[in-house]
Order: structure tokens, then C-alpha cells, then sequence
């Protein structure tokens, strides 16, 4: 019987060593700013990932979008975009590529007239002719969402307040409540706070924001959704691939037209 209940033990103990380790608990951040650390945190060991921005709603300035991010002191976009470029006009496929700041290059689609071996336009925004102005403007609403970095993140610390924590499986989905106002006076970044007070002077006071994260803590989907006169204007943005070998690089010489 002692033999018996020897061995019992013995496998008892032999499973206690051997069985895995239930996986941790995603940990949870009850505060904005926790919050934004450990998501920046995470992000930057990793660097590169991979982005789809949703269809907008009716109202949205946005466009449907996809890419590659590569960050760093200058953070490096491959974005491609589906929108109207004449008025009235179908859809057509635009492609920016952006490796250093101010800076960006288009590939324009056969309705511009280009020849076809030199598809690409240099836009410096220094320029300020209409069509610098329009090609920045959407390049500028792809990466607000793409490099949420550079804008989410920041407003969500300066103005933000979690309202719930939701749990499914490894994903962990924060509810953020976010004060316009607050963040204005809050951020020093005067780029950042002349984008808020274009929301503030048209009476847009608060937005929601959604953060999803996976079992790493790295964003898989962020969503503002933002109330504007009747309308309910939402902006999503999916990442994936996260620390995919990403390479961005500007297009040849030989391939940009001259704006001559």
C-alpha cells in the first residue's frame, strides 16, 4: 500500500513539473497614461508592422487605405488609397511613399497623363499649389491613422480617461473618453494642437476612442468614433505583422517626373 501511494506521488509529481504554464493574463492599465506607456513601449521594440484603414462613414474624410509602417525618428509610410481625383470622377489608386520629413512622393494614376515609366511626383510641403496641397492633404489623414503614434497615442494621454476594460480570449479592448479640451491644454506639441483646436473651433468637444490589444500588448485595431453636427464620423485602422521584415524605400530617379 505505502509502495502504492509512493508512486502515486510520484507521477502527482511528475505532472505538477511537466504540464505547461497557463498562459499569463494580458496585463490591464486602468489609466491613460499607463495605458499609452506600455503600448509605446511594446510598439517600439517592435517597429514595423502593417495597416488597413476601414472604409469611412458618412461624413469621414478618410478613404480606404493600406500599408507598411516602419518608425524611428522619422517614421517610414508605403500607403496605397483608393479615391476620387476629379470631380465627379471614379476612384483611382494613389500610392504614397514617405521616408523623411515634409517630404513625400506620389505614384499618380494614367488619368494624370504621366508618362508611364515615370508614374511618380515629388511633393514638398513647403509648395503650396493646389495639387501639393491636396496630394499632402490625403497623405496626411493615411498617416493621422497609420502612425497612430504620432497622434492617437499622444492625444489619448493628454485627454483621455478609460472608461471600461473588455476581455475576449488573449485581446483586451479599452473604451477611452476623450476631452479635446483638456488635451489642447495639456500637449505642448503645437503641430498636435493646432490639429485639436481645428476640432475644438468647429464645436467638436470629446471623440471615443477604442484601443484593441493582442496578448502582447501591440495594437491590433484602434477607432475613433466622433460626433460632428448629425453625423457620426468613425476612423478605424487595423495593424497586423507585427515586426514583418517591412522595407520602404523611395522610388528611383528615373522614375519621377518633373513638375517643371
Amino acid at each position: 500500500m505505502r509502495r502504492t501511494a509512493t508512486l502515486l506521488a510520484a507521477v502527482l509529481a511528475l505532472t505538477a513539473c511537466t504540464s505547461p504554464e497557463p498562459p499569463a493574463a494580458p496585463a490591464r492599465h486602468s489609466d491613460a497614461k499607463s495605458l499609452v506607456a506600455a503600448v509605446s513601449k511594446a510598439v517600439g521594440e517592435k517597429k514595423t508592422y502593417r495597416f488597413a484603414i476601414a472604409p469611412p462613414t458618412t461624413g469621414g474624410v478618410t478613404a480606404p487605405a493600406n500599408g507598411s509602417v516602419r518608425l524611428g525618428d522619422v517614421p517610414s509610410v508605403d500607403a496605397t488609397t483608393k479615391r476620387p481625383v476629379q470631380t465627379g470622377g471614379q476612384d483611382e489608386e494613389l500610392r504614397f511613399v514617405s521616408t523623411a520629413p515634409d517630404t513625400a512622393f506620389v505614384k499618380l494614376p494614367p488619368v494624370f497623363g504621366l508618362a508611364p515609366d515615370k508614374p511618380w511626383v515629388r511633393l514638398d510641403r513647403e509648395d503650396t499649389d493646389d495639387f501639393t496641397n491636396t496630394m499632402l492633404g490625403f497623405y496626411d489623414v493615411i498617416h493621422q491613422q497609420a502612425v497612430f503614434t504620432t497622434y492617437h497615442l499622444p492625444v489619448i494621454e493628454a485627454g483621455g480617461e478609460v472608461k471600461l476594460i473588455a476581455q475576449t480570449g488573449e485581446r483586451t479592448r479599452y473604451s477611452i473618453a476623450i476631452d479635446y479640451q483638456r488635451a489642447y491644454d495639456t500637449l505642448t506639441d503645437e503641430r498636435l494642437r493646432a490639429e485639436l483646436k481645428l476640432a475644438l473651433d468647429q464645436g467638436v468637444t470629446t471623440t471615443a476612442a477604442e484601443v484593441e490589444l493582442d496578448g502582447a500588448g501591440l495594437p491590433v485595431r484602434i477607432r475613433f468614433s466622433t460626433q460632428f453636427q448629425n453625423a457620426l464620423i468613425v476612423d478605424e485602422a487595423r495593424f497586423t505583422d507585427w515586426g514583418a521584415d517591412v522595407r520602404i524605400a523611395e522610388p528611383r530617379e528615373n522614375e519621377i517626373s518633373s513638375r517643371n
